[in-house]
């Protein structure tokens, strides 16, 4: 089949339905990562397909490398990036695909080997970090998010998120999800990126706000310049919410000074708009037989401010079915502190949380060995499985040593 055959066959699948969650999407019954219980310890790794390019034999030989070294799950980004924007590397109607992207179809091949050797296909990429040029802002360009301008950080972030609180950037995405679902039927939708930037003031939220009463661009006047203590104040909102005692920097949880009612609310309705897409599109997925995973930062409550990332939320909600919680380090202590807080949080919930080990040598002068003691402290937390960063790096040497794990 050539290119042309190729697009007109994939290009007559229609879409059913234009609001979030009104779609008849796919019934789907592939097995679950690895076909194996929850009591059994499994292994995943992040890829990206456009970095697994090459010819469909060469895909295939990889996909099967992988899952004979007993990775079950694959956290899938299908996206590429240029210097002009962002390029999808499958079939797409709503956004633009890499005008590489070849007849014969890769994420249809990856899922198919991947079933055929009981391995999962968590399916997507970033969700609300797009870049300027990608087709949300082409279409919508008043859905880039104005970020919080108190310190340099937030600076280099402009431009690069998406307003998460808007229903049409949430309406966007969902339907970007919703057509590769109908279309290829991955085992699951995976949610990368999946928070803000830092606190927006566009015109969506200043307007949503102003409704509740509250004035944003006063209280970020309050701490203009300062961007440690909007942090500090921020992050202590988050645990007088849920009740933690925890040092944040030199100031106790229980310190008076921290308490700012109105931003406290001002986070909370952005938490509350991020959760319900995630909500939103795992009740879709669960509704035809996939699962959803996200990908989170790990420091929570930090996070919550400036991304409205409440994961502990998410999960004590069961608003997702997998937290892959990226605890990238190459030191030991480290991560045991990480696994210690992470379950301590998620205790009872019903999500699976997989934390994430870094496997990257630009990134992490990490050696297999070390991997795999990352893996057994990991194992021996007790949680069902853990992700690995990335399918890239892992060389045979790692798989051969995961093989045996």
């Amino acid at each position: 089949m050539n290119r042309r055959e190729f697009l007109k066959t994939a290009g007559g699948a229609a879409l059913a339905g234009s609001l979030i969650g009104q779609s008849t999407g796919p019934a789907h019954g592939a097995a679950q990562p690895g076909g194996s219980s929850v009591t059994d310890f499994r292994i995943g790794c992040w890829a990206n397909l456009p970095s697994m390019r090459g010819t469909a034999d060469e895909m295939r030989r990889r996909i099967v490398q992988l899952a004979e070294a007993g990775i079950s799950l694959m956290a899938l980004s299908l996206v590429k990036k240029f210097p002009d924007g962002r390029k999808w590397w499958y079939f797409t109607d709503i956004e633009e695909v890499d005008p590489a992207y070849p007849d014969w179809d890769p994420l249809k091949l990856v899922i198919e080997t991947a079933h055929e050797h009981g391995m999962a296909v968590n399916a997507m990429t970033s969700c609300f970090s797009v870049g300027r040029n990608a087709g949300v802002f082409q279409k919508h360009p008043e859905g880039v998010a104005q970020l919080f301008s108190g310190t340099a950080e937030p600076h280099k972030k402009q431009g690069g998120y998406a307003c998460a609180m808007q229903p049409h950037v949430q309406k966007y995405l969902f339907d970007l999800y919703r057509e590769m679902a109908e279309r290829y039927q991955p085992d699951g939708l995976r949610m990368d990126a999946i928070r803000t930037g830092c606190q927006c003031h566009c015109d969506y939220c200043t307007e949503e706000m102003a409704k509740l009463g509250i004035d944003i661009h006063a209280v970020e006047s309050r701490y203009e310049g300062d961007y440690q203590t909007w942090l500090q104040t921020g992050t202590h909102g988050m645990l007088r919410r849920y009740n933690v005692r925890k040092v944040v920097g030199a100031l106790q949880e229980t310190d008076p000074v921290l308490v700012d009612e109105e931003l406290d609310r001002w986070i909370q309705w952005r938490i509350d708009g991020l959760t319900h897409f995630v909500s939103q599109l795992t009740q879709y997925a669960r509704k035809h037989g996939m699962k959803t995973s996200a990908d989170v930062k790990r420091f929570w409550p930090k996070q919550v401010p400036t991304g409205a990332q409440d994961w502990v939320r998410w999960a004590r909600e069961d608003a997702v079915d997998y937290l892959f919680t990226m605890d990238y380090t190459d030191d030991t202590a480290t991560l045991a502190r990480l696994l210690a807080d992470e379950n301590a949080m998620l205790t009872g919930t019903k999500p699976q949380h997989w934390p994430g080990l870094g496997r990257n040598p630009k990134l992490w002068a990490q050696s297999p060995e070390a991997l795999l003691e990352q893996a057994e402290m990991v194992r021996s937390a007790g949680v069902p499985g853990m992700m690995i960063f990335f399918e890239r790096s892992l060389t045979d040497e790692d798989l051969a040593l995961l093989k045996d794990f």
